[in-house]
């Protein structure tokens, strides 16, 4: 085996990682992750206007640290399909679960297992990668949200992705700013319920962030 198909080997592995960490591998993804993705995540937050009457919902919630950036919310619910990411978050938000202010649940985002109609504020922050129907996924998100609420997106662009072996379209998806529109007016949200904001980024990354009206 050539050194580029081994290349090749370990950057699909990565992918898969990060598409539903696991194991040791997937704890030490997901803290490199933490780190590159504290900017996007507070740019996201910070976009949301979360309020302490909010209660706020964080759609593949991996370790937690969009949860923890929000203390002030009225409540805040975790969803992840990774056992080792639930386990991370839990050990970091502890002190907030004893006290019955954040709740993580093990689930997938086509289907929440949350109750419906719940929530003001829903995050979604670098999952749209690995959603197949993302106009399932927004209706998914319209069954558990509160009369008013606001959804949040995240995904670096499709130029930024395409520089990254580990992010290929063989694991991820890809979006540019035309495409994400696109995939949110399918969903059904009209222009005056979306909006999308352009994101640059340390290292010459562009981010984008799409907010949606879901009523």
């Amino acid at each position: 085996m050539s050194s580029i198909e081994i290349l090749d080997r370990a950057n699909r592995a990565i992918g898969r990682q990060l598409s539903n960490p696991h194991g040791v591998g997937g704890r030490l993804v997901g803290a490199a992750m933490r780190y590159a993705n504290r900017w996007p995540t507070r740019a996201l937050i910070d976009a949301m206007d979360i309020r302490p009457e909010h209660r706020v919902l964080d759609v593949g919630c991996g370790d937690g640290s969009a949860l923890a950036a929000v203390p002030h919310a009225r409540l805040r619910c975790g969803v992840d399909r990774s056992e080792t990411m639930l386990a991370v978050a839990k050990a970091r938000l502890r002190r907030s679960i004893h006290e019955g202010r954040v709740k993580l649940t093990f689930g997938d985002m086509m289907e929440l297992p949350v109750e419906t109609g719940g929530y003001d504020r829903i995050v979604a922050s670098n999952i749209l990668y690995f959603c197949e129907d993302v106009p399932a996924f927004i209706e998914e998100c319209r069954k558990v949200a509160a009369p008013g609420a606001l959804l949040g997106i995240y995904v670096t662009a499709a130029a930024s992705m395409a520089k990254w072996r580990f992010a290929s379209r063989l694991t991820h998806r890809h979006f540019t700013r035309a495409e994400l529109d696109k995939e949110l007016h399918r969903a059904g949200a009209a222009p005056e319920k979306r909006t999308l904001i352009e994101l640059p980024l340390p290292g010459d990354v562009e981010g984008l962030i799409a907010l949606v009206q879901l009523s």
